[in-house]
């Protein structure tokens, strides 16, 4: 799977629709339908929305426009953003990350439901949260949104099912189970040799450092030592005192 770019063009600090406040949890991920359909209205043109004055008036504001290229962030995550209709100190708005979905007729709305599913998991993996933790606008205010997954026959189902089949193929957000790693990466994570960063990623192009390398070789040790075959190998030796030259070594420093 190739994955949507994530694009950071927040609502600039000080605006009305900018609220500072710090979002509880996460516990909850809203998913919204734009309601825009008009030619170009992708995920950039929303974020120009967002910073300009109509939805500073309103205010509204949300985390995360998806289109069928790309995801572009508004808010961080830890800030209470206005979108799910329920007040000031209502749940939806209080406690939740809010999505929206585009519209655009000149854009592939079938792509975008995949990135949102796609981004969905990943939050859902980054937070720790379950998938009964995703809802629709519709929980918060009784909207009719997200109204074109509401619309269409099992259309909710269907958005959820490609969340979990994002959770589930995915060892890491960003190793695809047909990674060509795949493998050795979920050995490694199963058996807590190496996890992933604070956001959840594994980064598997990223080299490690010494001082990393040195956990992992420690890690590895213990996990050897807890095999049953190990620890009876280790005893017959035990009983066998070999000279060991101590040239078939290289200095660990060089």
């Amino acid at each position: 799977m190739v994955f949507p770019q994530i694009i950071e063009d927040f609502i600039p600090s000080g605006r009305p629709n900018r609220s500072s406040l710090k979002l509880s949890g996460p516990k909850w991920i809203t998913v919204h339908d734009t309601a825009n359909t008009r030619a170009g209205a992708d995920a950039l043109a929303h974020a120009r929305y967002l910073k300009g004055d109509e939805a500073a008036k309103l205010p509204v504001s949300w985390h995360f426009t998806v289109d069928d290229k790309q995801i572009v962030q508004h808010l961080p995550l830890n800030e209470v953003g206005w979108h799910a209709g329920d007040g000031l100190n209502g749940p939806g708005n209080r406690s939740s990350i809010g999505i929206e979905i585009c519209e655009n007729q000149d854009g592939n709305r079938q792509k975008a439901e995949a990135n949102a599913a796609w981004l969905v998991a990943d939050l859902l993996q980054k937070f720790g949260l379950d998938i009964n933790q995703v809802v629709q606008h519709n929980r918060w205010s009784g909207k009719n949104c997200p109204r074109v997954l509401r619309g269409r026959l099992n259309g909710w189902d269907q958005f959820l099912t490609a969340v979990k089949q994002n959770l589930g193929e995915n060892i890491f957000p960003d190793v695809p189970a047909n990674h060509w790693a795949a493998e050795g990466i979920r050995f490694v994570k199963d058996n807590r040799l190496m996890a992933g960063k604070s956001d959840g990623k594994f980064y598997p192009d990223e080299p490690l450092t010494r001082a990393q390398t040195a956990v992992v070789l420690r890690r590895f040790y213990l996990f050897l030592l807890k095999k049953p075959y190990t620890n009876k190998s280790l005893k017959k030796k035990d009983k066998k005192k070999r000279r060991i030259d101590p040239n078939a070594y290289h200095n660990l420093s060089e």
